[in-house]
């Protein structure tokens, strides 16, 4: 590496030229023997000062010039490359990149891709080929985001290359593109393509049912195949999850089937004899060694038959809702009973329910997709959904916080000026030895720290390698134990966990006992999760747990399998009170920790008592009319929300009014709320009131969402990603609905909503589209209103996409890559190049050049070299001073002495009288005329030391 200076602004350099008048004018100086030296020294600084400061103007840049080659390798590692093809390339990098294969300062840096684009390793002389520690999502392949990656990885201080290690086949993203990127960047990349074909594969590319039918028809199902080449294997279809038999043998109800290399299509006629959506699912069984890729081998088709809707009831224990299915089914409103694990979890199957009642269902029963879903049934499918009360429901279920909380007519948590117990619980957080086990344990955590009231204490305690304050063997609290607030703290304290491998479970456990028994709680808890072998505690600090009410829930993961560990969990939860999980699948661990947070949470229970409900008056609503209703003996506390919620039922306390019944129009659907149960537990006076009946038939009838009226013609397709609905609106005498506002809102298939617009482009038709990159059945819901906000009709629509996009593809895309390689000036590489072609050769690189502005250092070195000129010329000791400074101390004593007398002298002459003077007066004064003489001399000189010292000064 060398170096060399340029000049930005080099013009400014004339300013060097200032030096000769300085030199010239400081000539005077130097013709004076006595100030030469001086003269010198401050004529020389002020020059380089000039000259520093006319370089510093001039802007300079000191250029290095950079070593080595900087070798980025972006692999593709999407899930459409065969494995053994990602092995042997694995392989074949690791050797390839070897430092055997390195020059001094040769770089290498690692990107994955798949969807997205990750870092492996930054470019770097110490990096080795290795499998990645962490990967992008693999369903799609995006070599434009890798490349973009690569290229604002590259190092500043070498030449650089990029390595592209794909099939050649994207899904997303533009590759040449962001080659010509790379082309005005001068960076070329080289290309290993990956070299398969599969010869024998089968997709199901749709499955074509009509959109809309009647109940008793008999439509058509077309079932599109396409195969590579010969294909045997047998076809099965479904139908809402019923397997439909397609062949005369019992023992198989696959259809055998020979398809031919294309298209090969097959058509089924099937009656309808339900309501609601229809699914059909067809897939494909290759027999041995004729299929590659199962992920192509299965599609979906959705048509939708005109219902009168139903209410679907979720309840933990169906004899508490026996007698609420009697009275709705009497009024008849048809009724469907299920566990939380039967709430649909795909949007299609909420199109056939009008309204969710959730009895007494807590957060934990149900996962994050059943909760989107709920969620977007309410706000975005006009669906209403009524909760009821129990001793898991709302904040004692874990709500508070959580997504479906938003939708409620209430708060979970209840208001500050209600005075109620507190809960206090400690988290002890061991090592999550799992696949990505951190992530885990702050999910985790996070929805501990969610679910608990601002009221509840919280504390995390870990074991952090380093110790600290209030720390027993490196244990210690990362968040002390304190109100949980707004929570921002705790989740700070979360996001910085380390996950240490604790010793022992002794040192976390006492320092929790101490915690928790030192603050005013009702509830205490503890929560630990561990992988199970920190030595275990003593009997004796579990007998002080017992003794001191403080419960511990023991949540074992990612364990070695030792019986001992597993027993001594158990142990530790069996003891103390708590409960104990053996957990296998890391997604269910956040729910485990709402449900044990709850257990600080039964303050939020009233019960044991008769409580009176008031009510304030409502013009409108499902309880207009209903003047007088029984008392409770129980119900959860919770919180009035703001804004169009109404609160017309609640139980007045001395510090607060608590909600009993609650209901607001939220987005296109309803909501509403009842803290107390159903009968079983707190509400049992009303199963013998007059009006119970009435009562819930409004309720549910207020919250269900209207038919969709058969005035409509739909029609879906999809091209590529791209789906696409089109609609026709008739009015009843079949005239065409005109200039209709709409609301579509559009459900992926994992349950997140976007609004979409629909655009009218014909009398009567409107259509829209959208990007369905997302594998499985798009809803797609609409809803047409009037000019006056009337809704006209309510329009369901699902696109279906059979795979993703990455399995489509059948062999490698080799002729890409070679257009990627030409463009930007790079080699096509193969595997038998290993030892032909080094990836770090410098050939046709330019090396760069690193600048660095150093007109600052100028500046500042000027500046000090200006006060020590002014230092020279004001401070200046010449010889003469230096032999003054160390003239004998006697020699300058008697000579003040001296001084000292004549003054004394001098004025005791003043102070005498006129007298006659003597002879001997005129004798005395002839003897004084020399001294007198003596000092005037003495005067002279002086005066003319200085005159000469201030004309050195000029």
């Amino acid at each position: 590496m060398f170096a060399m200076i340029q000049f930005d602004r080099p013009g400014w350099l004339v300013l060097c030229l200032l030096v000769v008048p300085i030199i010239f004018y400081a000539r005077h100086g130097l013709s004076k023997s006595g100030s030469r030296s001086r003269a010198i020294a401050s004529t020389t600084l002020r020059v380089i000062v000039i000259c520093l400061l006319a370089i510093a103007i001039a802007r300079p840049v000191w250029n290095e010039q950079g070593e080595g080659v900087a070798v980025i390798a972006v692999v593709d590692r999407s899930l459409s490359i065969p494995q053994s093809v990602q092995k042997s390339t694995q392989a074949l990098l690791t050797a390839w990149t070897d430092p055997a294969h390195r020059e001094e300062h040769d770089k290498l840096g690692v990107i994955s891709v798949g969807k997205d684009a990750v870092v492996g390793s930054l470019p770097s002389e110490l990096t080795l080929f290795e499998p990645p520690s962490n990967e992008p999502v693999l369903n799609a392949t995006n070599l434009s985001k890798g490349v973009q990656l690569a290229l604002a990885l590259k190092p500043i201080d070498s030449a650089s290359r990029i390595l592209l290690v794909s099939d050649g086949n994207e899904t997303e993203g533009d590759i040449l593109h962001v080659a010509s990127v790379a082309a005005a960047n001068q960076i070329p990349i080289d290309v290993l393509p990956l070299i398969y074909d599969h010869d024998h594969e089968v997709l199901i590319e749709r499955v074509i049912v009509p959109t809309q039918t009647r109940e008793g028809q008999t439509i058509p199902v077309r079932i599109v195949l396409r195969s590579v080449g010969q294909a045997s294997g047998r076809l099965h279809l479904n139908h809402n999850g019923q397997e439909i038999s397609l062949s005369a043998l019992e023992e198989d109800s696959g259809l055998p089937l020979q398809l031919n290399p294309g298209v090969n299509a097959f058509v089924f006629d099937l009656p309808i004899r339900s309501k609601g959506p229809q699914e059909f699912s067809a897939t494909w069984s290759p027999d041995v060694g004729q299929d590659t890729i199962a992920a192509n081998n299965s599609g979906v088709g959705v048509s939708f038959v005109h219902s009168d809707g139903k209410v679907l009831i979720v309840t933990q224990n169906e004899l508490s809702t026996t007698h609420l299915v009697q009275l709705l089914e009497s009024s008849g409103i048809e009724v469907e009973v299920t566990q939380p694990n039967g709430i649909p979890r795909t949007s299609i199957g909420y199109t056939a329910i009008d309204s969710i009642i959730l009895d007494n269902i807590p957060r934990w029963a149900i996962d994050d997709v059943q909760e989107r879903l709920l969620h977007a049934f309410i706000h975005d499918l006009g669906g209403g959904v009524v909760f009821v009360g129990g001793p898991e429901a709302y904040g004692a279920g874990g709500w508070i916080g959580s997504q479906l909380e938003e939708a409620m007519p209430l708060l979970c948590e209840p208001p500050q000026k209600r005075e109620l117990p507190r809960g206090a619980l400690a988290l002890i957080m061991h090592s999550c030895e799992m696949q990505k086990g951190n992530y885990w344990g702050q999910q985790m955590a996070s929805a501990a720290v969610d679910s608990l009231s601002e009221f509840d204490y919280i504390g995390i305690i870990e074991y952090d390698w380093n110790g600290g304050p209030n720390t027993r063997n490196n244990s210690g609290w990362r968040l002390p134990l304190q109100l949980a607030g707004d929570k921002t703290k705790a989740h700070n304290a979360v996001k910085s966990l380390v996950f240490g491998d604790m010793q022992d479970f002794s040192s976390a456990m006492e320092l929790a006992l101490e915690g928790l028994v030192s603050v005013d709680a009702a509830q205490r808890h503890v929560i630990i999760i561990s992988d199970g072998d920190p030595i275990g505690p003593s009997q004796e600090l579990l007998q002080d747990y017992q003794e001191g009410g403080v419960t511990v829930s023991a949540v074992m993961v990612g364990g070695h399998g030792s019986a001992m560990d597993l027993q001594k969990m158990k142990g530790i939860a069996t003891v103390t009170g708590g409960r104990f999980y053996m957990v296998n699948d890391p997604s269910k661990l956040p729910n485990i920790f709402i449900k044990e947070a709850q257990m600080n949470s039964r303050s939020l229970l009233q019960e044991g008592q008769e409580f009176v409900p008031s009510q304030t008056a409502s013009m409108s609503g499902p309880v207009t009319g209903i003047d007088v209703v029984p008392p409770v003996t129980g119900y959860v506390v919770t919180g009035k929300k703001s804004g169009l919620a109404q609160t017309p039922w609640f139980i007045p306390v001395k510090d607060a009014d608590d909600p009993l019944l609650a209901w607001w129009n939220y987005g296109l659907g309803k909501s509403f709320a009842f803290t107390s149960d159903l009968g079983q537990r707190w509400a049992s006076p009303w199963l013998g009131w007059s009006g119970f009946q009435s009562f819930w038939e409004r309720c549910v009838r207020f919250t269900m969402r209207s038919s969709n009226p058969p005035n409509s013609l739909v029609t879906t397709s999809i091209e590529g990603d791209v789906g696409r609905v089109d609609i026709e609106l008739l009015e009843h005498d079949s005239g065409y609905l005109n200039f209709m506002r709409s609301k579509a809102v559009l459900v992926s298939p994992s349950g997140h909503t976007e609004t979409i617009e629909l655009q009218q482009h014909a009398p009567g038709r409107y259509n829209t589209e959208f990007n369905a990159d997302e594998q499985g059945a798009w809803l797609v819901n609409v809803v047409f209103q009037n000019q006056d906000g009337d809704i006209v009709s309510r329009v369901p629509a699902a696109v279906t996409m059979p795979f993703d996009k990455e399995f489509a593809t059948t062999q490698h895309n080799t002729s890409l890559l070679q257009e990627v390689a030409r463009k930007t000036g790079g080699r096509v590489l193969a595997p038998d190049d290993l030892e032909l072609e080094s990836l770090f050769d410098d050939s046709g690189l330019t090396m760069p050049e690193s600048p660095t502005s150093t007109w600052d250092l100028l500046a500042m070195l000027a500046a000090s070299i200006l006060i020590l000129d002014v230092a020279v010329r004001r401070l200046w000791i010449d010889k003469q001073s230096v032999q003054s400074m160390f003239v004998p101390v006697e020699q300058a004593g008697q000579s003040s002495v001296d001084a000292l007398k004549r003054v004394h002298e001098s004025s005791s002459r003043k102070k005498k009288v006129h007298v006659v003077p003597t002879k001997d007066d005129f004798v005395q004064k002839e003897k004084k005329e020399p001294k007198k003489q003596e000092d005037v001399d003495s005067i002279a000189r002086l005066l003319k030391k200085k005159r000469s010292m201030e004309s050195d000064d000029d």
